[in-house]
């Protein structure tokens, strides 16, 4: 017995195995230190997850960090200066992943609740989080699928097109944003930061040949002490910027999921030609999430007989994905906040930052809905001296369907959301009407299975089955019929069954009548 050796594509798939969320609280204290004064009260408080190590070990996932907290406060004096501290509460979290190995990739994204910040007294804060850690766990793996066969006489080859995904990019990378900010000639010079803050909007990243385009905007905000009897001085600048990473295999036109996000961002104050501090150098890090596919369109050889030898295919199911939709698209959503504070009115808007967080993405009829907010937190002047400064948080939910034609419930989706423009505007009443604008970005698969041939063995003919069947019959067409079927049970070859009737392909019906004729091995 002899294998027909068949010719093979590879296609490069990535299949999820597993997802699993994990919630932790971080709670400690926080003291302030000898060299810094008394705190009267907090004006601001935000957080960000640092991950230092994400090991798979015992049937699951296990995840170090540690959360980093910075906390804006007023001195506890009747004209008190603004004063800044921070810290880390450390962490470690094993979480049960079902079928998680040692070979499988492993994605992890954090987001936190509202992080709070309260005044224990003078000397102490209390810091207090909810941490949520999603753990996927995905599968690499090849599919080899057969798309040719040897050219041999009387060999009949059914194929079948097939659109699948094949992942041709995973990487994850940085990049690095530097640029300077010169302080305008009505803004006192610098004598020390005592806050910052850096937000990315506007991100908008491209496939090109063999590399990623990304363009975007970093807007900072710092607010220091000023040279001038120590009074303090704010600035916001918005930097555009471009830049652009290596990726191996990457074809303009890609479709895939490109994520960017801000790892950190440090300013640094420096001096200027005239030696004194009005220099602000900005370093960003930017955090890159790579994955692209290609939508390799192939004929698959999904069957096949020999009329001069007996095959035997071997076949086996295999699964893909199709791709459904590959889309960025926009929504837009506003809110009125009030601050809260009737005495002290609002003077300025000094700077506004958020971060979306999708409560919920679901497949429906039409599509994908996600339904999310944007916490937002915007620093202001106020008209009142004994708290010259304070921060308003508010929230704006957004909801929003991307349609996509053919959905089903298994459907396999990938969502990111990420903040593109946000603007706060004073109405008067207190109130500030906060607009934002998201970006989401879906990638949408269709799971798909065909039986696939693994192997073909060849066997010599049963020359007295063969001789068994009648040279020529009169067939009709049954309600389950195709014409493989028909050709492959009679002996023949379907163009020989079209030539003899003189028809094609698509004309066969039910209820009709062929004339087949057995051909010779």
């Amino acid at each position: 017995m002899y294998v027909v050796e068949l010719v093979r594509k590879t296609i490069h798939m990535i299949r999820q195995k597993a997802k699993a969320v994990s919630q932790i609280t971080l709670d400690d204290d926080c003291n302030i230190p000898e060299s810094m004064p008394d705190a009267g009260m907090i004006i601001q408080e935000k957080g960000k997850i640092e991950i230092e190590e994400v090991k798979t070990e015992n049937a699951g996932v296990t995840v170090r960090g540690a959360l980093l907290f910075f906390i804006l406060y007023m001195e506890d004096a009747e004209e008190g200066g603004l004063y800044s501290v921070k810290g880390r509460i450390p962490f470690e979290e094993h979480i049960h992943v079902e079928s998680v190995g040692d070979g499988d990739s492993v994605q992890l994204r954090w987001m936190l609740e509202d992080v709070s910040a309260v005044l224990i007294n003078s000397r102490k804060f209390g810091v207090k989080t909810v941490a949520s850690l999603e753990i996927t766990a995905e599968e690499l793996r090849d599919a080899e699928v057969p798309v040719e066969a040897p050219e041999k006489e009387g060999l009949q080859i059914r194929t079948c097109p097939v659109s699948a995904a094949a992942l041709t990019v995973k990487k994850r990378d940085t990049c690095r944003i530097k640029d300077e900010i010169i302080l305008p000639a009505n803004k006192p010079n610098i004598r020390q930061i005592i806050w910052q803050d850096a937000v990315l909007q506007g991100t908008e990243l491209k496939t090109g040949e063999g590399e990623i385009l990304i363009k975007g905007e970093l807007a900072v905000f710092v607010l220091y002490e000023g040279e001038e009897e120590g009074k303090p001085g704010w600035l916001e600048q918005i930097l555009p910027f471009t830049s652009r990473v290596d990726a191996a295999g990457c074809q303009e036109g890609m479709p895939g999921i490109l994520e960017a996000s801000l790892s950190g961002c440090e300013l640094e104050a420096k001096p200027d030609y005239d030696g004194e501090l009005r220099v602000l150098h900005a370093d960003a890090l930017l955090e890159l999430d790579i994955r692209l596919y290609r939508e390799e369109r192939l004929n698959l050889i999904c069957d096949l007989y020999s009329l001069k030898e007996e095959l035997l295919p071997q076949m086996r199911r295999e699964t893909y994905e199709s791709l459904l939709v590959s889309s960025v698209s926009k929504c837009r959503a506003a809110q009125r906040i009030r601050t809260g504070n009737q005495e002290a009115q609002i003077l300025q808007l000094c700077h506004s930052s958020g971060e979306v967080k999708v409560d919920e993405s679901r497949v429906t009829d039409e599509g994908i809905f996600v339904e999310g907010a944007v916490q937002v937190q915007t620093l202001y002047v106020t008209s009142d001296d004994s708290h010259p400064m304070l921060c308003l948080k508010g929230s704006v939910p957004f909801e929003h369907l991307t349609e996509v034609p053919g959905i089903r419930p298994d459907s396999s989706c990938f969502i990111h959301a990420s903040l593109d423009q946000l603007s706060a505007e004073m109405t008067g009443n207190g109130e500030l009407e906060i607009r934002v604008t998201v970006l989401i970005s879906a990638l949408i698969f269709a799971p798909m299975s065909f039986e696939c041939i693994t192997e073909v063995q060849e066997a010599p003919l049963d020359i007295e089955a063969v001789k068994a069947l009648p040279g020529f019959l009169l067939y009709t067409v049954q309600s389950s019929d195709t014409l493989w079927d028909i050709a492959k049970a009679g002996r023949t070859a379907p163009a020989r069954i079209c030539e003899l009737n003189g028809i094609s392909e698509e004309d066969v019906k039910t209820g009709q009548k062929l004339l087949l004729m057995k051909e010779p091995g």
